[in-house]
């Protein structure tokens, strides 16, 4: 078995993927010449994302520009091999197709960006949910269609237009042209359930070829292996560059990108769905590494926080994503390393994440959920994934598990071969991992928990009737703050009536808002400002917002 794993070009290349010395980078070139003739299903894409890796971490230029040319060599074996390219669906190659269930916006931008190329692939939703929608948006006077048999989607919609438009085209047109709230559109067409259908034609819109769009001046070739325990401290607490002035076009780009990257996941996460083309820094970093961070379109941002998302580049190639939920000084993070580019430079990308989000948006307390380390994600347990945080400085949030962290922390240190026992993962799960910057241990409070403080107090003070309880908690604000409301946008008027529940569930709160009307009335219109950034930063320095909320309730 050990000289059958030795003898295995696949295995090889991928054991000195971040190996850079001469006799490595030639040994590279001659195992991808082996390997890129194969066209077994259960190879191709694994063996396009070791391409990929050396694509984005290259020892030199000659290696980058061969790895580019014997990548198009896989991917032209897939051509005119329809049984291959049913196989390999879902993996974003070119030649191959992608049939997922996106959301209304995910579907809508990918309409824009490849007409004529997106298509109902198939529907789950009963026939009767289907006449129902059409009911919602067409004249009652085209019923006959619309109740015409149980036919599937495809056959019902194409009933309703000419050969010239697809049936997801029409679609979405008619959605359009309905006259209803777009956040009714896409209830509607969730209910569709569909399924849409792509097929990749294109090598730059292909996931072997998708760049950011932006232009390098120098690539990062490596020549020393990647360093697996980076130091966070001395990351995170060097200064960061300014970021990068981008155009129009580049802003688009990164947000393509960002999109594309989850489509060939099958994916979505709200800031690269909602994406704000005003609302896109970049930050070119050490080693290759950018990172791009996007704001949402005003109508998808949150009440009291804000979702700010990332893509990860190395060399322009897309390679990690995920965001950070900021609420003042504290940010509950997610990250996502891509399956190709794994085993690298994890720790380090992280922490230039942190790195990012602590001195751009001033975070100082970093919460990483269950989830991430293994809550009902049973890889993050079998790859130990909590002691990857820990390694990085985050510690239970609870006492008890913080402590016997510490001991299989010292086990890990006496024992390089001690396995922190499955169970003892697990129980890990039982409390958030926190990254303390400040030197303060007390957190911030969990902006979940004031939402569920405001859910307690409209049952308590108004019997459950959220119409009165908006409009006499808007009312009262008004009448306390004296803010003239003339100039207020329609968008101002409602978020003011979203928080002042918050503003009113606390003792004192009358002679509270009548002290902190300018930091309210910002508070109020800068949630709509171009960019996020305004909010995020009046809100941290709000210091009359973090004294009251941290008021106990009278309830």
């Amino acid at each position: 078995m050990i000289n059958a794993q030795i003898n295995d070009p696949f295995r090889k290349l991928k054991s000195i993927l971040f190996s850079f010395d001469v006799n490595a980078n030639e040994e590279k070139k001659s195992l991808i010449v082996q390997l890129v003739n194969t066209t077994k299903p259960n190879k191709v894409k694994p063996l396009h994302e070791l391409l990929l890796a050396v694509m984005a971490y290259p020892a030199n230029e000659d290696l980058l520009l061969f790895t580019e040319r014997e990548t198009r060599k896989l991917l032209s074996r897939l051509e005119g091999k329809q049984s291959l390219q049913n196989k390999l669906t879902g993996t974003g190659l070119l030649h191959t197709s992608i049939a997922c269930n996106f959301s209304f916006r995910n579907v809508k931008y990918l309409l824009s960006k490849f007409p004529g190329a997106i298509s109902i692939h198939s529907s789950a939703s009963a026939p009767e949910t289907q006449k129902n929608i059409l009911k919602q948006l067409l004249p009652d006077v085209e019923y006959a269609l619309i109740h015409a048999g149980d036919k599937n989607l495809q056959t019902r919609l194409s009933r309703f237009h000419s050969t010239e438009q697809t049936d997801l085209e029409w679609l979405f047109q008619t959605f359009e042209q309905s006259g209803l709230h777009e956040t009714i559109q896409a209830l509607l067409y969730q209910q569709l359930e569909v399924f849409v259908h792509w097929n990749i034609s294109s090598e730059k819109d292909s996931i072997s070829f998708l760049r950011s769009g932006l232009k390098l001046n120098t690539v990062y070739y490596h020549t020393l292996p990647p360093d697996k325990k980076p130091n966070a401290q001395s990351i995170i607490a060097k200064p960061l560059p300014r970021s990068v002035l981008l155009s129009l076009e580049e802003k688009q780009n990164l947000i393509h990108a960002a999109k594309m990257s989850l489509v060939y996941l099958y994916r979505e996460t709200e800031p690269f769905t909602n994406a704000n083309e005003k609302d896109v820094t970049l930050f070119n970093l050490d080693k290759g590494i950018s990172i791009a961070l996007f704001g949402s379109s005003l109508n998808k941002r949150y009440s009291l926080e804000s979702y700010i998302g990332y893509l990860v580049l190395k060399n322009t190639i897309p390679v990690s994503y995920g965001g950070g939920w900021i609420f003042g000084d504290r940010c509950q993070f997610g990250i996502n390393i891509l399956e190709a580019f794994r085993g690298g430079e994890s720790g380090l990308i992280i922490c230039e994440l942190l790195r990012v989000y602590h001195q751009h948006f001033k975070v100082a307390q970093f919460i990483v959920k269950p989830y991430q380390f293994g809550l009902r994600n049973p890889e993050a347990i079998r790859t130990g994934a909590f002691w990857f945080y820990y390694k990085l400085g985050f510690r239970p949030e609870n006492d008890v598990l913080k402590n016997l962290a510490l001991k299989e922390a010292e086990f890990k240190q006496a024992n390089p071969a001690y396995k922190t026992e499955t169970a003892t993962l697990r129980r890990f799960t039982k409390s958030n991992l926190v990254l303390s910057l400040s030197g303060v241990s007390t957190l911030t409070p969990d902006p979940e928990k004031l939402s569920e403080h405001i859910t307690r107090y409209i049952q308590i003070e108004f019997n459950g009737d959220r119409k009165t309880a908006l409009n006499a908690c808007l009312k009262r604000l008004l009448q306390n703050t004296k803010i003239d409301i003339r100039t207020w946008r329609k968008e101002d008027l409602e978020y003011a009536r979203q928080v002042a529940l918050l503003f009113c569930i606390y003792p004192n709160c009358d002679e509270w808002q009548k002290q902190h009307k300018k930091q309210i009335e910002s508070f109020i219109l800068l949630k709509s400002a171009k960019m996020e950034m305004p909010w995020i930063k009046q809100l941290r320095t709000f210091k009359g917002f973090w004294k009251m909320i941290q008021t106990p309730l009278s309830f």
